[in-house]
């Protein structure tokens, strides 16, 4: 008798990378890490302990700087919303709450070269710290999704130069928006941010965001950094499709990207 076995094999999916100064920005989780090393010495002798102080105290700016240059909106970065307006007081809380929260980040690994360095890695949730910016932008409501009407939205963009941002926007090729951040449900917001990024639709984090039944499209152009642009056949099937608008407040939207 000949008995046969069916093994599942488990592979991963490579995050949609961005190499960084000093470390990089994982889009799939919405991580900024950055690697500090200390190779320092007292007197005539290493401690570990004063290498592990140097590597945190190094890790510190090294985050502060890369993070204010995260792209959060088209054409905005970090930075920018760091700067409040005098005149419009909910800027002025948005920025304190966002320089408040950059020392939010914490040391994920700490690694004891065998030359007797020691490495140090800090990570900052990006979607946490600029919540406050994603909150900030007014909400235009619209229709809840349908039952019948797909789960959620992929689009690939694998084929384009496209650079990622915490919410990008998808216009149709009139330029007119689709998906604008102002059409997300704000506690959505509160617990996840506008879209996941993937490198491959059958990644876990593609079909936890957009479901079983999702709507499959292909990106035709980029005009900039973080917007897209769908052909016109593609912007009405999306605009015509049960339920679509609902899929946006809800934050169902996943682009597959290239790094």
């Amino acid at each position: 008798m000949i008995i046969m076995m069916l093994c599942t094999v488990a592979w991963a999916i490579e995050p949609v990378i961005e190499s960084v100064e000093s470390g990089q920005i994982n889009w799939t989780t919405m991580e900024l890490e950055i690697t500090s090393r200390s190779d320092r010495t007292v007197g005539a002798w290493k401690d570990v302990r004063v290498q592990e102080q140097d590597a945190l105290d190094r890790l510190k700016p090294l985050i502060e700087d890369v993070a204010k240059r995260v792209r959060v909106f088209p054409g905005t970065r970090a930075e920018d919303h760091m700067t409040p307006n005098e005149e419009a007081p909910s800027t002025i809380d948005m920025a304190r709450r966002i320089d408040d929260g950059l020392s939010a980040w914490r040391v994920r690994e700490t690694r004891y070269l065998s030359n007797g360095g020691v490495e140090m890695d800090g990570v900052l949730g990006l979607h946490q710290w600029l919540r406050p910016a994603l909150l900030s932008v007014d909400y235009a409501p619209s229709d809840l999704a349908a039952d019948d009407g797909p789960t959620g939205v992929l689009i690939d963009a694998r084929h384009l130069a496209f650079r990622p941002c915490i919410s990008p926007e998808v216009w149709t090729v009139d330029e007119k928006p689709l998906i604008p951040p102002s059409r997300i449900n704000p506690e959505v917001l509160r617990v996840r941010a506008p879209t996941v990024y993937v490198r491959d639709p059958a990644a876990p984090q593609a079909v936890a965001r957009a479901g079983e039944y999702p709507l499959f499209i292909t990106a035709e152009s980029s005009t900039k950094d973080c917007v897209l642009l769908l052909s016109h056949a593609d912007s009405q099937l999306l605009q015509s499709s049960k339920g679509f608008a609902g899929v946006v407040a809800s934050a169902k939207i996943v682009l597959v990207v290239n790094p």
